[in-house]
């Protein structure tokens, strides 16, 4: 099991399908959690390969070169904000997704739902920045 935010991460790409939007991320700022109880969770550094699915999903406010690193990103949920999520995971709430990155552009969802996972296998690089 993992975790990850989505501050620091970077998505290489958008897609929306009728109430689905789509987000492709080249890097996730992740960690993994321990195995075992009382185990510590790994560093932090970068997962690849995560999709994120945002269901019967409303499009606030979406600017077409929103992609890149998220320089700011927020999740609430029922109105309380969630600072990391399970990866991979599947919720049925209703939540708010808004993205602020690093080239100014911003991505705003509402939604009911939502999935993220890894493309394959989970592929995790440590972070070495100080």
């Amino acid at each position: 099991m993992w975790e990850w935010q989505l501050s620091d991460s970077e998505v290489s790409e958008v897609q929306q399908h009728a109430e689905r939007v789509t987000l492709h991320l080249s890097a996730a700022t992740a960690r993994a959690l321990g195995r075992q109880p009382g185990e510590a969770p790994s560093a932090w550094g970068y997962a690849q390969g995560v999709i994120l699915d945002v269901h019967q999903a409303r499009v606030v406010q979406w600017e077409g070169f929103a992609s890149g690193r998220i320089a700011q990103g927020r999740l609430l949920q029922e109105g309380t904000q969630v600072l990391s999520l399970p990866l991979p995971a599947q919720q049925s709430v209703a939540s708010v997704w808004e993205l602020r990155f690093a080239n100014g552009a911003l991505l705003v969802l509402v939604a009911q739902a939502w999935q993220c996972r890894f493309a394959g296998e989970p592929r995790f690089r440590e972070s070495y920045a100080c």
